[in-house]
């Protein structure tokens, strides 16, 4: 039998080719999913519409003991990356947990109206989490936040503004503000997106040179690499341009939800200082260290937020 962790990983990376309609809903079938059908999850690919026009791409996995009282488990990931990244953390918790997982508009993913300028700053994103929660969660059904990188920054930044409060969230390796050099701000300002094409392989040597041990992580530089080959050129120079003189550290003193904030030890991206400095920051926030970026991206991660879940079952 196919181990679970890669059969989702395989179905997540074909569900990522599929396009459905900006109105419609996408049932995915293949034969990974008459395996997932056996133990009673569904699997559905939609677009959300927001505000401002742009559709999202959404993934909602359904188990087949989906009680209103367990809670719903909203995910956001880092900036520009993919699904299929978080194949063995979701393998862990399809089973037990409905999950609405939300590609940020920065993604290929997105449909983008053409005829007028599109926001990519934090603040839009904020408005698009609460949009989806809005559309797909119902007031009265509890929800926690997982979310990485970018998305973390995002989740953190909404949870400030206390609009809707989940019961958890597990922020994984969140930037308080954004280490983009001046030359990377002048290559997004002043190159149009057509040379992007030109100066990627650059980008590559720089994060493997300086801010990603290729020794020790690996697969994190192989990861970023294969986001950086998938990136929306257009829409990359936009988002980075936006995220310049961004600070989440102010705003950290008005979180008053339960938080997790997750680190890795190793990771030179997501500085582990920097995380630190967050999770002191929130109120009663808990800190918990991995030994690597793979780690949070692991089954382990995975096995780490269903126990958090369990415990949060188990204190309410």
């Amino acid at each position: 039998m196919v181990p679970f962790g890669k059969l989702i990983l395989t179905l997540l990376i074909q569900v990522r080719k599929t396009s459905p309609t900006r109105e419609g809903t996408f049932q995915v079938a293949s034969q990974n999913c008459s395996y997932l059908r056996k133990l009673g999850i569904s699997v559905t690919v939609r677009f959300v519409t927001v505000s401002d026009g742009a559709a999202l791409k959404i993934f909602e996995f359904v188990p087949p003991e989906n009680s209103s009282e367990k809670p719903v488990i909203v995910f956001i990931a880092g900036w520009i990356s993919g699904i299929e990244g978080w194949g063995e953390v979701l393998s862990k918790l399809v089973p037990f947990y409905k999950i609405i997982y939300i590609e940020t508009r920065e993604k290929r993913s997105a449909l983008i109206p053409r005829k007028k300028k599109t926001d990519f700053s934090i603040s839009r994103i904020i408005e698009d989490i609460h949009e989806v929660l809005e559309a797909l969660v119902p007031r009265d059904r509890p929800f926690v936040f997982v979310s990485s990188s970018l998305g973390s920054t995002a989740v953190l930044d909404y949870l400030s503004r206390q609009i809707r409060k989940p019961k958890l969230t597990i922020a994984i390796a969140p930037n308080g503000e954004f280490s983009i050099p001046e030359w990377g701000f002048f290559i997004a300002r002043y190159f149009p997106p057509a040379a992007y094409f030109v100066v990627k392989g650059f980008i590559k040597w720089y994060l493997g040179t300086f801010r990603i041990d290729k020794r020790e992580e690996p697969e994190q530089l192989k990861k970023y690499e294969r986001t950086l080959d998938a990136a929306d050129p257009y829409r990359l120079k936009a988002s980075a341009i936006s995220l310049k003189g961004y600070s989440l550290h102010t705003k950290l003193l008005q979180i008053d939800t339960s938080v997790i904030v997750v680190g890795a030890q190793k990771d030179r991206l997501h500085g582990i200082d920097e995380v630190k400095k967050i999770a002191a920051a929130i109120p009663g926030a808990r800190l918990e260290i991995m030994e690597s970026n793979r780690a949070t991206h692991s089954e382990k991660a995975g096995i780490f937020i269903v126990d958090a879940l369990t415990q949060l079952g188990k204190s309410n």
